[in-house]
């Protein structure tokens, strides 16, 4: 069975929830790409070209999820470096409002 259908529908997928940064798609889609290479027999070129542009667009999907996960350990970091000085207007708000009941 010419396994070329598929594959490219999946490119297209893997393509269209990387760039929406639909993480849950992809994280279905990367099963749904295992199940397919593990159905994989002797390919034609026709089916080598398609998962050629398959792994193309499963290598750009790992990069923008590489790339989310460095901008969010980031902005964690910010936020972890601010926690001390949030904490303390925390604690001097509460002391504050000992002091001048309402």
């Amino acid at each position: 069975m010419d396994s070329t259908p598929l594959s490219l529908q999946l490119a297209r997928e893997v393509l269209a929830a990387s760039a929406s940064q639909n993480w849950d798609a992809l994280e279905l889609l990367d099963r749904k790409l295992a199940q397919h290479l593990a159905s994989l027999g002797i390919l034609s070129e026709r089916e080598k070209a398609a998962l050629l542009a398959l792994r193309k667009a499963h290598a750009q999907a790992y990069q923008a999820c590489s790339d989310e996960k460095y901008r969010l350990g980031m902005q964690l970091g910010e936020i972890h470096s601010k926690q001390e000085g949030w904490v303390a207007y925390a604690i001097e708000n509460a002391m504050y409002q000992d002091e001048n009941p309402a």
